[in-house]
């Protein structure tokens, strides 16, 4: 086992991404634009998407584990659907194996959970990445109706958490549009800060790799989130070593500017060595001037 230091960038990784929708709005057609994909068909409408690619019919989660060696020749699973695959095959496949689940759904849960990670880990394992595929179900939240992927109760929790981006795919002006910001109507999740997307027309050029683009601006947001940590962390450094040896007013005036520069959780640490180091050696900032000067000696 690696460890990742701190300051240390971390690779590019395989991503996960939740993409949701009301049903015939193309959520299936969308991922057949991914990478050397195969989708996972446990809901059986692949068939009825556009630009079909490689497809694993199962019809329980027995069928999925026999045909799962042949994933790792591809770069992109799909799950088709989350609901199908969580809720019935996997709830099925777990009771089967204890049927004592039957009766404790909250273990049942729990054992679904730890299966699905174990299924989706290995394919991360293999560099390959995943989009879940979910139909919208509307939810209460306080006096709010919200549209959320269509998976039970603490499957549901569990899908969210582990996925990097989360999606609503709808029809806005007769054009499919994707958000993947949260709004008052719609879950979702943003790591990537991705604005709401247009999705093309099926016969545009762009269309062909518009799933595949959007995994490789996820997968380089998150490694540049990485490195910008990483030059945050040498920066810290930098100017702690140079409060350190801060000896004139002029070199506080610079320090200060750069400490403004920081966030402000970084600066917190830093304002607080930069005070004690300034009335260290007699330093003091003056509002009038809006510079830095010497304490003058009272008589």
């Amino acid at each position: 086992m690696a460890i990742i230091k701190k300051s240390d960038v971390f690779p590019k990784r395989p991503v996960i991404i939740v993409i949701y929708g009301t049903p015939g709005v193309g959520k299936t057609s969308l991922f057949n634009t991914s990478k050397n994909p195969i989708l996972l068909d446990c809901d059986r409408g692949a068939d009825r998407s556009v630009n079909r690619q490689d497809t694993i019919v199962a019809t329980n989660w027995k069928e999925v584990l026999q045909d799962e060696g042949e994933i790792k020749n591809y770069d992109t699973l799909g799950i088709d659907t989350a609901k199908a695959v969580l809720d019935d095959f996997l709830m099925t496949h777990v009771i089967e194996q204890d049927y004592k689940m039957k009766a404790n759904k909250l273990k049942a849960y729990g054992a679904i959970g730890d299966e699905f990670k174990l299924f989706v880990n290995k394919r991360r394992n293999e560099g390959i990445d995943i989009v879940v595929i979910a139909h919208a179900k509307e939810e209460k939240d306080g006096d709010v109706i919200k549209l959320s992927p269509d998976v039970t109760g603490q499957s549901k929790d569990l899908l969210l958490r582990i996925a990097d981006q989360v999606g609503f795919l709808t029809m806005v002006n007769n054009k499919r549009t994707l958000t993947f910001e949260p709004t008052d109507k719609t879950i979702g999740k943003n790591v990537a800060k991705l604005p709401t997307l247009e999705i093309p027309d099926e016969n545009d050029p762009a269309f062909l790799t518009f799933m595949a683009d959007i995994i490789e601006k996820v997968k380089e947001s998150i490694q540049k989130q990485s490195e910008a940590q990483k030059e945050a962390l040498e920066k810290v450094r930098e100017l702690t070593s140079a409060i350190e040896t801060m000896e004139t007013p002029e070199q506080a005036m610079e320090i200060s500017g750069e400490i403004m520069n920081l966030t402000k959780m970084q600066q917190a640490g830093l304002r607080k060595m930069f005070s004690e180091k300034t009335k260290s050696i007699g330093i003091k900032y003056n509002p009038d001037t809006k510079t830095f000067e010497r304490c003058t000696q009272s008589a």
